[in-house]
């Protein structure tokens, strides 16, 4: 009988998981509603849904959550929006309540980066940075192979940057260009609360005056975000991805203002983007690769 690996990814809104083979090929996959109880519901929930695979002769478990991650201990030392989970060690305690197999635990953000350096957009590039559009601005950057983890483990972290460099201002990129910040001025220009992503870019597309100068804004700010990156780590691609992207015409219009910044500044080439091939399982397959890269096929620690 095939070997498998439950894979798990914590989101703020729903849990992720499902069954992954040495194909990386993604079976009976669902997803819960994330608990914010406590510890304890939270543990149960994991609990659970391993329970409902014990029989599928599950090797291992990979997980994949939010906040900066010790992989080698498997410990959250901080846990973004979850934070009853700060600190928590993880790999350890999931481990004694599923029958002592071994876990492992990545970032969210690198683990889609890893996901498409391995096998998706970037896998026959060295280098690559994957952004992920949501409620923040996720993703990581790839080094000749390598997830780049940095000093304090925040390589990668691109919500928190400075997009206005005035003194006196602090606006980050996620708060003002993450999904979620320009859905909710459209919301709020629009008096709709109910307008979401995919409706947003639909009123882009019928030419809502508007919407988009919201939005040719928002392509050009991350066209630009691109550039600066390119002239710090110069990665042979960008992959973007996140639920909008799954709309082409969002990275289309952001490689157009690629092109048009290019002719209109001092700049040494024009980055390549691309859209992230896996989106919502990006952060599962990643899961899975640091979970080869900790344990041996046995579950024995490498």
């Amino acid at each position: 009988m095939e070997k498998k690996v439950l894979v798990i990814d914590v989101g703020g809104t729903f849990i992720k998981y499902g069954l992954i083979d040495e194909e990386c090929q993604l079976t009976k996959t669902s997803k819960i509603k994330t608990p914010y109880e406590s510890q304890e519901h939270f543990f149960k929930t994991l609990q659970n849904i391993y329970l409902s695979y014990r029989n599928e002769n599950i090797q291992g478990i990979a997980m994949s959550v939010p906040g900066k991650i010790d992989i080698e201990k498997g410990v959250m030392l901080t846990s973004g929006a979850l934070v009853y989970l700060e600190g928590l060690e993880l790999a350890e305690k999931l481990s004694a309540l599923c029958d002592h197999l071994p876990v492992s635990v990545e970032n969210d953000g690198k683990a889609a980066a890893l996901c498409e350096s391995w096998v998706g957009q970037a896998k026959d590039c060295q280098s690559c940075v994957v952004f992920i559009f949501g409620s923040g601005v996720g993703g990581g950057i790839v080094m000749n192979h390598q997830v780049l983890r940095g000093l304090d483990l925040i390589a990668g972290e691109f919500s928190p940057v400075f997009v206005d460099l005035h003194q006196g201002n602090y606006q980050s990129f996620a708060g003002e260009y993450s999904t979620l910040a320009v859905v909710k001025k459209i919301q709020n220009m629009k008096e709709d609360e109910n307008i979401d992503g995919e409706q947003m870019m639909q009123l882009y597309r019928q030419q809502d005056e508007e919407v988009v100068v919201v939005l040719e804004d928002w392509f050009d700010a991350i066209a630009k975000f691109c550039y600066n990156i390119d002239c710090i780590m110069n990665p042979e691609c960008f992959c973007i991805g996140g639920g909008i992207s799954q709309d082409p015409l969002f990275v289309e219009k952001i490689q157009e203002k690629i092109d048009e910044i290019f002719t209109k500044a001092y700049l040494f080439r024009k980055p390549q983007v691309k859209t992230c091939q896996y989106h919502n399982d990006s952060n599962l397959i990643g899961a899975y690769y640091t979970y080869c890269q900790l344990f041996q096929k046995g579950g024995e620690k490498l």
